[in-house]
């Protein structure tokens, strides 16, 4: 079973987020603070969903903390940022495509979401 990090400082999506990527056949590991990703260890983790703007830190800090390790074929996991603030500037937008593979805009679309973390894009 492939693993999933979800960092996510609001309890009612992250719980969510817990339900969906269960279902699609994920464990998933979810907490709401930098400190407690860290705590959870690097993985291995096929999929890891941050908020960008966490309550006390910014989810790009969290990244660069984390030393994430892959499981299964993938030898990375696949990172993604999430957010509802569209207000990022240039040099966030360039370190949002340095650490990830992209910034999810909220609220999520489940089937998007879906495609994006089991890599069915047909």
């Amino acid at each position: 079973m492939s693993r999933a990090l979800i960092i996510e400082d609001d309890d009612a999506l992250r719980e969510e987020l817990v339900d969906l990527l269960e279902t699609w056949g994920f464990e998933a590991v979810s907490v709401a603070t930098g400190e407690a990703a860290r705590a959870a260890g690097d993985g291995p983790y096929a999929v890891v969903l941050c908020d960008y703007k966490l309550r006390t830190e910014n989810g790009l800090d969290v990244l660069r903390s984390l030393k994430l390790r892959g499981c299964g074929d993938a030898p990375t996991p696949r990172v993604y940022l999430m957010t509802g603030h569209l207000d990022l500037t240039a040099a966030a937008r360039d370190e949002i495509a340095t650490l990830s593979l992209g910034l999810l805009l909220k609220p999520l679309s489940a089937g998007a979401l879906r495609a994006i973390v089991t890599g069915d894009t047909a």
